[in-house]
């Protein structure tokens, strides 16, 4: 009896000192962690909706999705959601019809404390090899969105893509 009592003494003692070890490490081999990733999450699937929307030209679902006076920077050039809009409202007026991946590349990165320019913890990045077409012609774009996310609205949004594909297109 007093074996399996040392036994279990040693064996507590030994896990109690792993775990304070593994801890430990952790600190000194993250020192500069500032935050998460998320693989899934609302706001990921969020942005997933709102590319659906798109994809379908769905402009008043897609304005639902903003706080009022939210800024699209849209390839540097900054914009209101309604200036944006008329983008795709425009797209549409061309015939154009777009097709979205299957597989987009979409997480979400938890910060542990607010941007210090937007006030915000919560990003979500997102890469997209979009299809248009028009009639026989067909262009891929490959666009870069990054969306700044507080209380399930997107108060900020990045967009970088190549536009000669759809100029192209348009010609």
């Amino acid at each position: 009896m007093k074996k399996t009592i040392a036994l279990i003494a040693l064996t507590s003692l030994l896990f109690v000192s792993c775990k304070k070890d593994v801890a430990a490490d952790a600190v000194a081999k993250n020192p500069n962690e500032g935050g998460i990733n998320l693989s899934t999450s609302e706001n990921t699937e969020m942005i997933k909706q709102m590319n659906l929307f798109a994809s379908k030209f769905d402009t008043e679902s897609i304005k639902k999705l903003y706080v009022s006076g939210a800024v699209i920077h849209d390839n540097l050039k900054s914009m209101t959601i309604e200036e944006n809009m008329k983008n795709l409202d425009y797209l549409q007026s061309q015939g154009v019809t777009i097709t979205l991946p299957t597989d987009p590349l979409v997480w979400e990165v938890v910060n542990n404390k607010p941007d210090e320019k937007t006030g915000i913890t919560n990003y979500v990045i997102s890469y997209y090899e979009i299809s248009f077409s028009k009639g026989d012609k067909k262009a891929s774009v490959m666009i870069n969105m990054n969306f700044a996310i507080k209380d399930g609205k997107i108060h900020e949004e990045w967009d970088t893509y190549d536009t000669a594909p759809l100029t192209e297109l348009l010609k």
